[in-house]
């Protein structure tokens, strides 16, 4: 999880934030709200705003990533996008046995 330093998590989307003015590198893209889960994916406290960079809509589960990651989903090897987090996966399926 982001917390405990890896720069990737499961989340899901619960809405969408509007806004009137955006920085140009990402106008075109949606902003939207994300409640990460944790290993058991169950929801946590945890809400982030991402970059939406694969037409997501609410209740998909997805994968987000944070910092150069997200960055670099916007705009490969790039530093000049302000962006830290980014949907760079909709999740259609997964199996969670509990073994390891």
């Amino acid at each position: 999880m982001l917390w405990s330093g890896i720069s990737v998590n499961r989340g899901v989307v619960i809405g969408e934030v509007f806004a009137t003015k955006k920085n140009l590198k990402i106008q075109g893209y949606k902003l939207l709200l994300v409640c990460l889960l944790d290993d058991w994916r169950r929801p946590t406290q945890r809400v982030v705003v991402a970059v939406d960079t694969l037409d997501a809509g609410v209740l998909d589960e997805v994968v987000v990533a944070f910092g150069s990651g997200a960055r670099n989903a916007i705009k490969p090897l790039s530093r000049d996008v302000l962006v830290d987090c980014a949907i760079v996966q909709v999740i259609e399926g997964s199996n969670l046995t509990g073994e390891t």
